[in-house]
């Protein structure tokens, strides 16, 4: 059942792998209760996991990032900020 929480929210996901992660089920339900996501992760996990299945699932965008590189962090906050319209909400790390 939806409550739509997050209606009009716009946010970040960190880490989403598989389908067993943590993110993976967080974004499953910020999603159903009306939030925006983009979905991130280190271009080496996104090739080891199903990030893609996720983003389709969802209707979210991808933006690969390493959260140890502080160019590709700049990258995605401005690549998020155009994808959703030029607002964040909020921003969930969930990183191995």
């Amino acid at each position: 059942m939806s409550y739509n929480l997050l209606k009009g929210k716009k946010g970040i996901i960190f880490g989403a792998l598989d389908e067993n992660s943590i993110a993976w089920k967080t974004a499953v339900k910020a999603h159903e209760e009306g939030a925006e996501i983009v979905l991130t992760n280190a271009p080496i996990a996104m090739r080891m996991g199903s990030i893609k299945t996720l983003a389709e699932q969802i209707g979210a965008e991808i933006v690969p990032a390493d959260a140890t590189k502080v160019e590709d962090l700049e990258n995605l906050v401005d690549k998020a900020t155009e994808i959703l319209g030029g607002k964040i909400d909020f921003v969930l790390h969930s990183i191995g």
